[in-house]
């Protein structure tokens, strides 16, 4: 019974504070990608906003790099049916996510959607989770880089 006295005041206190508002995004986030054709390659920007744009190449592509991105949150055209991509990291000193295609050929479009955090943005804000870190992870609310073990110093 004494339950049933408190149910409108904790209503009245839940509306009373509303959930912290997430900044609108006036525009979709711009992904940029490398594409590496064996000793070459070419760079392509796409804005993030579900459509498919042309790579308007037609070098066969082994390896993409999203500099920027989440890689998994895109999707690549080919005109090929047998396509594996596999994700991987690469092994420069500020890692990337990479999709190795195989077998190598051209990819004809591109499209990503959603949007990411950059290193060393909030990912969880008041205990929300905000969003996917672009090229890290998120480890004590922020995005945090990838780091490789040959990176962290020796005493």
């Amino acid at each position: 019974m004494k339950s049933l006295f408190l149910l409108p005041a904790l209503l009245g206190l839940a509306f009373s504070h509303p959930a912290p508002e997430l900044d609108p995004r006036a525009a979709p986030q711009i992904a940029h990608f490398f594409f590496q054709a064996a000793a070459t390659g070419y760079n392509l920007t796409v804005p993030a906003d579900g459509n498919w744009y042309p790579t308007n190449n037609g070098l066969n592509v082994n390896i993409i790099t999203a500099l920027d991105f989440t890689v998994i949150q895109c999707e690549f055209k080919t005109h090929q049916q047998q396509v594996a991509y596999v994700y991987q990291l690469s092994g420069d000193t500020f890692p990337k996510e990479q999709f190795a295609v195989g077998p190598p050929q051209p990819i004809d479009a591109v499209k990503c959607h959603g949007y990411c955090l950059q290193v060393y943005q909030d990912c969880v804000v008041n205990g929300q989770f905000v969003g996917t870190c672009c090229n890290g992870f998120c480890a004590a609310n922020k995005c945090r880089p990838y780091v490789y073990p040959q990176d962290i110093p020796v005493e």
